[in-house]
């Protein structure tokens, strides 16, 4: 069975220091950390703090990966801007903070570093933005191989990289030992794949793996019972992935109910 965890995006209003001891007390084995405004920012965040924190979940056996998809980290204006498909100097804003969230996987213990490509920005072409998104790959590889770090390129909807087709087609270009970073819940937006079925194919490519509900063509991360996915078959099929593989729960809209849907999500299939 994979590592059951949580992604902090998932508690924004909770301090890591008391939300990471409760979910190891409630049985999770794994923490999805997204730096960000209320956790760890990059811009203040000093190394001893980072490394704080990962001393704190090797305590607890919280295995971590490390998420680097907040919102408005870069660009207050806009989300999820500059990205690494840039066709000007903006790009290298974004690479510089993965490569710094690559070094900082090795301050947190952990072993996987999850991004996605990105919207095509105006101005740049297909061509472009994949020659661009292989480029900065190729960049990050060359650090994470020093560092013993896995990258994990997540197909997101409208991006680039929108589905696992596209993901599939661009690791062919992409520098080896690229792997995936499955949301489930995109899944159902795209309609290329069921959850489980997915799960089962991709089992030898996935580096870690995203838990949410979603209704199928919305894009919404939803809490398990509140969109369309079948989480007894999903369970079935976590069961049968790598045991050191970790799946998080990102639910990154409902900070409010942490208290409520961390007990009950402790499980899979989850309690209802």
């Amino acid at each position: 069975m994979v590592r059951l965890g949580y992604n902090s995006n998932g508690f924004p209003h909770h301090r890591l220091e008391d939300a990471l001891p409760w979910l190891a007390e409630l049985g999770y084995r794994a923490v999805a950390i997204t730096p960000d405004v209320p956790h760890l920012d990059p811009r203040y965040a000093a190394a001893a703090e980072v490394r704080r924190i990962g001393r704190l979940c090797a305590e607890l056996d919280l295995a971590v990966v490390l998420e680097s998809g907040a919102r408005y980290l870069l660009d207050p204006r806009r989300k999820h801007r500059p990205n690494l498909l840039e066709p000007d100097d903006a790009r290298d804003l974004r690479l510089k903070f993965l490569r710094h969230m690559v070094e900082w996987c090795d301050l947190l213990g952990a072993r996987v570093l999850s991004f996605w490509s990105g919207v095509v920005p105006a101005g740049q072409s297909e061509a472009g933005a994949r020659a661009r998104l292989a480029d900065g790959c190729a960049n990050l590889a060359a650090l994470a191989e020093r560092y013993g770090v896995t990258l994990a390129l997540e197909p997101e909807p409208g991006h680039l990289i929108s589905t696992v087709d596209d993901w599939l087609g661009f690791r062919a270009e992409a520098p080896a030992g690229l792997r995936l970073c499955l949301d489930l819940g995109h899944l159902l937006v795209t309609g290329e794949r069921e959850p489980a079925a997915a799960l089962r194919e991709l089992a030898g490519e996935i580096a870690t793996v995203q838990l949410d509900d979603m209704r199928r063509g919305d894009h919404v991360h939803r809490a398990p019972g509140e969109g369309e996915i079948d989480f007894l078959s999903v369970a079935a099929a976590l069961r049968d992935l790598p045991e050191d593989l970790c799946a998080c729960w990102e639910l990154s809209r409902d900070g409010h109910r942490f208290h409520e849907l961390a007990p009950r999500l402790a499980t899979l299939p989850p309690a209802p």
